[in-house]
């Protein structure tokens, strides 16, 4: 496994992971939600698939046709997959995870919003 995949995610507040035996994957999750899913292709190439505000996943895919995808079983709008075997530099990898957390913050409840980010609730 990517190493800093798993010490990136788990830098952000609130994120919790999981593994997933069924599907062979490394899950991360805000809020109880999957943003994040770290696994393997059909063919068994390393995968990262993560939750995405889909005018980014459309740039990205357009600038890395091939390398990232729409997601690998999962909404080809919200998700978008990313080959870790290819030449995708790490920074790019490293703004889809940024993207995928705020996203999924921005999704969830006023309330928990507040927890994760460790401000009063009013």
């Amino acid at each position: 496994m990517e190493n800093w995949i798993h010490d990136y995610c788990m830098s952000k507040p609130g994120v919790e992971e999981e593994f997933k035996q069924a599907w062979n994957s490394q899950l991360y999750k805000l809020g109880g939600k999957i943003f994040v899913m770290h696994g393997e292709y059909k063919d068994g190439r390393p995968l990262l698939t993560v939750k995405l505000e889909p005018a980014f996943s459309e740039i990205l895919r357009s600038q890395y046709c091939g390398d990232i995808i729409p997601g690998y079983y999962t909404d080809k709008t919200h998700w978008s997959s990313l080959f870790l075997d290819r030449a995708v530099p790490q920074d790019v990898a490293r703004a889809m995870l940024d993207n995928g957390y705020e996203t999924m913050l921005a999704a969830l409840p006023k309330k928990a919003q507040a927890l994760i980010r460790g401000a009063e609730v009013l």
